[in-house]
């Protein structure tokens, strides 16, 4: 996997794929989602995989994510993506890459 690049809404192509596979193995590595959860999620998902779009699925996907790790106290400030907004920013990214590389997805 390579680090999640900005991305944003109606956004088509390599990135998102990208964007795709890392929220991919969130859902399926980050403790605490119930399998329940991350079977919805992943089925929310997958229409938008195949054809590497970033549409709604992705957006809500990318804005639960950004609530959760504003909110969680061992993610450092400067790995805080700040926004709530669904947006694929630098700052969502690199809080988003902070997280894959504590679940050992990227070195």
């Amino acid at each position: 996997m390579r680090p999640i690049k900005p991305a944003h809404l109606h956004d088509t192509g390599a990135a998102v794929s990208n964007l795709h596979k890392g929220l991919l193995f969130i859902i399926m590595d980050e403790p605490g989602i119930s399998d329940e959860d991350r079977q919805s999620l992943q089925r929310q998902l997958a229409p938008e995989m195949q054809p590497e779009k970033f549409e709604m699925a992705t957006f809500r996907l990318v804005k639960i994510l950004q609530e959760q790790l504003n909110s969680r106290p061992d993610i450092p400030k400067e790995h805080k993506p700040g926004v709530q907004n669904g947006d694929v920013d630098e700052k969502t990214a690199d809080a988003l890459n902070f997280l894959l590389r504590q679940l050992g997805a990227l070195p």
